[in-house]
């Protein structure tokens, strides 16, 4: 492989990791396997390559370490704010729920996602 033809492969990589940044951002997980696969396509192209490493080669690699970054980033706090809210969930399921018996009073539950108590 040409240097020209690696340095283009690198330029499909970044942009599709920048795909990824933008599913992340918008919350469309399924199309995010999609994207996975097209990427694990790229592996032996970049395991292979033997050539040199021009300045425009090193840029685009730089490139790609940052935004893989700002994706685990992103991909970080997504899965924080769904156990965040799974546990809020939780919680508010565990109040009874038998509220229409004259005797028992149902106990106010807290919705708010953050924990406030101290």
């Amino acid at each position: 492989m040409t240097e020209r033809e690696f340095e283009r492969q690198l330029q499909q990589f970044l942009r599709l990791l920048q795909k990824e940044k933008t599913c992340l951002i918008k919350n469309q997980a399924e199309k995010l396997p999609e994207l996975v696969e097209k990427k694990n396509a790229f592996v032996p192209v970049f395991s292979t390559y033997e050539g040199t490493l021009s300045v425009a080669i090193k840029e685009l690699i730089r490139q790609i370490q940052v935004q893989q970054a700002e994706n685990l980033l992103l991909t970080e706090q997504a899965i924080s704010f769904q156990t965040v809210l799974m546990d809020a969930v939780k919680e508010n399921i565990k109040t009874p729920a038998n509220t229409y018996s004259k005797y028992q009073e149902k106990q106010a539950v807290s919705t708010a996602i953050i924990d406030q108590k101290m």
